[in-house]
């Protein structure tokens, strides 16, 4: 059994209560799948793992969908189809007032109803899938923007511990933040030549050896420039 169909049979009696038709379902699974990032060697708790996860959504989805049909019922309240049987009255019907203004039905005009509502429908289940994945979406693209940043070239002489208290928020200011980190570097390492605190600007051989050696020179400053205790020389 592939992951897809695990996840469809576990969404089926899961999601039962909702009413999904079988399309939606699909498309349903095929999202699970992609955000949780789900394999045919993923176990039956990654499975029942992701479909939790989701739930919450879908009720949502469901409560828009339903909102919809509500809004959409009394929009068209009223509405009688010309084709259809009348139920005889129980009483007399009073006499009927001529109208002037009321124009009658046509079948171009039930189709138009018909297909508003379709489209009502539509765009419900639409809004609340895309607010469903929204989170799921937003994360993926905070990792794929941090992994582009901190994987840069030119930050390769810069220690993580440094460079990891920067954000990229789009990834066309990816230069401009690469440039800000280098400047800020650069010149946080004047200051620390500067003060006294370092003979030289901190190098070394490895990434590691270098964030290091940065650690340890910072927790040294602290502890020089930390408030000393009154009557203290």
């Amino acid at each position: 059994m592939t992951i897809k169909e695990k996840v469809l049979t576990s969404c089926k009696t899961s999601f039962a209560k909702y009413g999904l038709k079988k399309d939606e379902l699909a498309k349903l699974v095929d999202q699970i799948v992609a955000s949780r990032g789900l394999t045919d060697e993923s176990t039956d708790e990654n499975v029942t793992e992701a479909i939790t996860a989701v739930e919450p959504y879908v009720g949502m989805m469901q409560a828009a969908f339903n909102r919809a049909v509500s809004e959409t019922t009394k929009k068209y309240e009223g509405w009688v189809d010309p084709k259809a049987t009348p139920t005889p009255p129980t009483t007399p019907p009073a006499p009927p007032v001529p109208s002037t203004t009321e124009t009658p039905l046509t079948a171009e005009a039930v189709a138009k109803m018909i297909a508003e509502v379709k489209n009502d429908q539509q765009k419900a289940v639409n809004e609340a899938v895309a607010a469903a994945l929204a989170p799921y979406k937003e994360r993926e693209e905070r990792t794929r923007l941090a992994t582009l940043l901190q994987s840069n070239e030119k930050l390769k002489n810069v220690p993580e511990v440094f460079r990891s208290r920067y954000q990229l928020d789009k990834e066309e200011n990816l230069d401009s933040v690469v440039e800000q980190i280098n400047n800020d570097f650069t010149e946080m390492k004047q200051k620390l030549v500067a003060d006294g605190t370092f003979v030289s600007a901190p190098t070394t051989s490895t990434p590691q050896s270098e964030q290091d050696d940065f650690i340890k020179r910072m927790e040294g400053f602290a502890q020089r420039n930390a408030p000393k205790p009154e009557g203290a020389s």
